[in-house]
């Protein structure tokens, strides 16, 4: 992380009023390489002073503030089902949002088109100043080799494992640096920054949609993964007798029983003649009003869910677990039987992990995905 980077954090951090010997604690930095940047970040404007009258004999205290409408930066966030993209500015309030649908993707420049196109569309509706937007972070759902800037598959919405699209491609159509991602590490990187357990050290992020997946801070890291090192990819934990194959090409993944599209083929197979209950969002609401055959679907997946969610936990023994994802919704009684499954199986000394549902929205991978394109670029 950069010392300018860590010099604005220090300031958020501090409700934007901090003097400079707190910007020096906070920090770690020596006196001379904070004044340094600090004084570049107050010149440029990315600071502002408020000189206040001294309460003693002495020179006045002068706390910092970030200036929000400095900079902005976007997040987009490609989904199986969902394309979400956000606008926020300097102190990470959210400017604008929005969403549509994500389509079958059938070639690179297609991905890379419409990729434009959304963000184009959001540059103009939003009416920010374009020549303040820095950087663009893009989350994706599926495989990202962050290092190289490539994005591997997202074979929820057509890209195979090998499509290997450079994001350079889309930092050249749109004029700004991208830095791309999963959409779980977007996801806990917004959870780490700005959820309801901001700050803590030891956090996992699970989403439970059309894909399912893990994000992971451990002692305040947040872990990126890498396509030949997977961090987080639960959805692909083997589950015995499960004999469906999941996109990835492996047979008995958690996802190719669990996730939502998954769903609808289960019950498609095993409920024939019950076209109504063919879609998970069906499935749930039939469960729920006591639905024997619906239920019966839902349990099997619940007891799959839980067996990946609790080798998360012991894995990573996080403080909190926080859920997200379309299927993440306390009146669901998927995730309802998820957690009473999970609670059965996890071991006595493990219970004592917070369990919650995200209050970020549906745009949290989106945030995630923009702080990170600021703290790679800023």
């Amino acid at each position: 992380m950069s010392n300018n980077v860590k010099v604005m954090d220090a300031v958020r951090s501090g409700r934007n009023n901090v003097p400079k010997k707190e910007i020096q604690r906070i920090t770690g930095l020596s006196w001379g390489t904070m004044c340094k940047v600090t004084d570049s970040l107050l010149k440029r404007g990315y600071l502002f002073a408020r000189r206040e009258k001294p309460h003693a004999p002495g020179r006045p205290v002068v706390p910092l503030c970030v200036n929000p409408d400095s900079a902005s930066f976007c997040g987009i966030d490609i989904g199986a089902a969902y394309t979400k993209l956000v606008f926020c500015d300097m102190n990470f309030n959210v400017l604008y949002r929005t969403e549509c649908a994500t389509e079958p993707f059938r070639s690179r420049e297609r991905f890379l088109e419409r990729t434009e196109e959304i963000f184009e569309t959001g540059v103009r509706e939003s009416a920010l100043d374009r020549s303040k937007i820095h950087a663009l972070g893009l989350a994706v759902s599926g495989n990202v080799d962050s290092d190289n800037g490539i994005l591997v598959s997202g074979g929820n919405f057509g890209m195979k494992f090998g499509t290997n699209i450079p994001v350079s491609g889309l930092s050249e159509r749109i004029g700004l640096p991208v830095y791309a991602v999963t959409t779980q590490v977007g996801a806990v990187c917004a959870e780490y920054r700005f959820g309801k357990r901001a700050g803590c050290g030891n956090l996992v992020n699970i989403g439970l949609g059309v894909g399912i997946g893990s994000g992971i801070v451990a002692n305040h890291l947040l872990l990126i993964s890498h396509p030949k090192r997977p961090v987080g990819y639960i959805g692909h934990i083997l589950i015995p007798n499960n004999n469906h194959v999941c996109t990835c090409g492996f047979k008995g993944c958690l996802e190719s029983y669990s996730g939502a599209n998954y769903l609808a083929r289960i019950a498609a197979e095993q409920l024939p003649d019950r076209p109504e209950l063919h879609s998970a969002p069906a499935l749930d609401r039939a469960a729920a009003n006591g639905d024997p055959d619906a239920a019966a679907i839902l349990d099997t997946a619940a007891s799959y869910n839980a067996i990946g969610i609790a080798s998360m936990i012991q894995l990573y023994a996080p403080e909190a677990l926080i859920f997200s994802g379309g299927q993440s919704r306390p009146d669901g009684y998927l995730f309802r039987k998820t957690i009473e499954k999970l609670k059965e199986i996890l071991p006595e000394e493990r219970r004592d992990c917070h369990l919650d549902i995200t209050n970020l929205g549906p745009h949290q991978a989106a945030i995630g995905a923009a702080r990170l394109a600021y703290e790679k670029f800023f």
